[in-house]
């Protein structure tokens, strides 16, 4: 793609996100066709944005959904304050642009881990984590399902960024076992998934630790204050229907939303 495809994409993406519609495809010359392209369009997301990123989420950091989904690793998106809510939101399902809960850990930040030239180690990323957030990302889609792109979609549209539930925030998180516990995901009372933190490359905190290298990378800061959301525990699962979804975490409790 030419840099001006890459753009015009983008645009088509943004355009769709502020419209808050679903468009049926990427026009077929704005098409990425590998994951670097896909990625170069989100990257141009990325710098039109003009609100203050207040959190970041990882999509695909569980190797099978790396597999299902045909991609050679995770991909990205950020969250700015318009689209974070509180634990028992209630969401008109009819406005949602194709809903999906996922059942997720995150980390708030308590210091900046800046660009440097060495990769960060788990043990230096865990110095700057000021608390444990359980919560629910519910991806949107700016596209429909049956569109010709497959996962490089996701990756295009920023990670299908939509909504984030913010559930319990913990500050005395070293002690929360947020790897072994089971979480388990109803819809209206029936189960859909069923879980560990685990299937984060290992731990949720690896799966950190592979975000700030990410934008290490990139010459950019994972700033104090932000928080990282680093995949679901639970599956990718589409709510299709009005419904209430709640995430059981075990001993560190339920997050609710309710999609009327």
């Amino acid at each position: 793609m030419t840099p001006d495809q890459i753009r015009q994409a983008a645009q088509f993406l943004m355009d769709a996100r502020v419209g808050h519609r679903r468009e049926p495809d990427l026009p077929e010359a704005l098409r990425p066709k590998t994951e670097a392209e896909a990625g170069a369009i989100w990257s141009h997301i990325l710098g039109a944005n003009t609100k203050p990123i207040v959190g970041w989420k990882i999509g695909a950091t569980a190797d099978a959904a790396q597999k299902a989904m045909g991609l050679a690793g995770p991909f990205v998106g950020f969250l700015t304050a318009d689209m974070l809510d509180k634990n028992g939101v209630t969401y008109k399902h009819a406005d949602m642009l194709g809903p999906i809960v996922e059942s997720e850990y995150a980390f708030r930040m308590s210091a900046d881990l800046p660009p440097k030239a060495e990769p960060y180690t788990r043990a230096e990323v865990e110095t700057a984590v000021g608390s444990l957030i359980i919560g629910f990302e519910i991806p949107e889609r700016r596209l429909a399902n049956d569109h010709s792109l497959g996962a490089l979609g996701s990756v295009s549209d920023h990670g299908g960024t939509g909504r984030f539930v913010i559930g319990h925030e913990f500050t005395d998180w070293k002690g929360k076992d947020c790897a072994n516990t089971e979480v388990v995901l109803t819809y209206s009372g029936e189960e859909k998934g069923r879980g560990k933190g685990a299937a984060m490359m290992g731990h949720p905190l690896e799966a950190l630790t592979w975000f700030a290298n990410y934008l290490s990378a990139r010459g950019l800061t994972l700033e104090k204050g932000q928080f990282v959301t680093t995949g679901s525990a639970t599956g990718v699962l589409p709510c299709p229907d009005p419904c209430v979804a709640e995430a059981d975490f075990g001993p560190l409790g339920k997050v609710t939303a309710t999609f009327s």
